[in-house]
């Protein structure tokens, strides 16, 4: 395990430490960490406006639609592996299984994942993690947190992320060209994330009269909508939370 290995491991286990229970239930935002997490989102509306903005836009400009799909049907396809690890630690064989015979169509058959032919076949991508297997678990949500670069959360969401970081079975697997091209992938799907999302990035940090509060109950009202199954709210899902999934 390599230097960044162990530092995601320090940070899901101070996570799971701060991870606590609302004290007010019938208060759908519980925000302890308020003051810190107002000056990270504040960092984060200059990098996005300055940074992340204007690459995802020139990204999504130059780059094919068809081209864009096949790197995000790449990306998606390589997770499989953990996805099936933590569906059987859910309890949910039929997803572990669907996961499994999904990354094994689009790889034989769809030039790694370039083709996403499992979608046609009725098994359809669907995402989850640590975060999710420790709410099967009865892990609480935890207070909200954003982080500097790192986007809005839940002190359970980052515990997740850390430990998917550590023990994603796909970089223990591949060569270190191969996990560093992956890297690349989550980066440049990463951008079509932030392009496909503008305007609602847009409204959310520019247009806002408050934007700390639209993102934070955005992404918790679409966190809570994943988990319980819903679609609705998929468009305001964390645009940060692909690729650090995969760091």
């Amino acid at each position: 395990m390599n230097i960044s290995k162990h530092a995601a491991v320090v940070l899901l286990l101070t996570a799971l430490g701060a991870c606590s229970t609302n004290p007010n239930p019938d208060d759908p935002v519980y925000d302890p960490h308020e003051e810190f997490n107002r000056s990270a989102h504040s960092l984060n509306v200059q990098v996005d406006n300055a940074v992340y903005g204007p690459v995802s836009r020139t990204y999504g400009t130059i780059v094919p639609g068809m081209i864009r799909t096949g790197i995000t049907n790449f990306k998606r396809n390589w997770e499989n592996p953990n996805y099936i690890i933590h569906y059987s630690l859910q309890g949910e064989g039929e997803l572990a299984g669907r996961s499994f015979m999904r990354f094994g169509v689009n790889t034989l058959f769809g030039f790694g994942g370039i083709l996403d032919w499992g979608q046609d076949l009725g098994l359809e991508y669907r995402d989850t993690g640590f975060d999710e297997t420790f709410l099967a678990y009865g892990v609480p949500e935890g207070g909200y947190l954003e982080l500097p670069f790192g986007g809005p959360g839940t002190e359970r969401d980052w515990a997740g992320w850390a430990l998917d970081a550590a023990t994603d079975p796909v970089y223990y697997v591949t060569t270190v060209a191969a996990t560093r091209t992956l890297l690349v992938i989550a980066g440049l799907d990463l951008a079509n994330d932030r392009y496909e999302l503008d305007t609602v990035v847009d409204e959310l940090y520019n247009n806002s009269t408050d934007s700390y509060a639209a993102t934070r109950i955005a992404y918790l009202e679409a966190m809570r909508a994943s988990y319980g199954g819903e679609t609705e709210l998929e468009a305001l899902e964390d645009i940060y939370g692909d690729v650090y999934g995969d760091f």
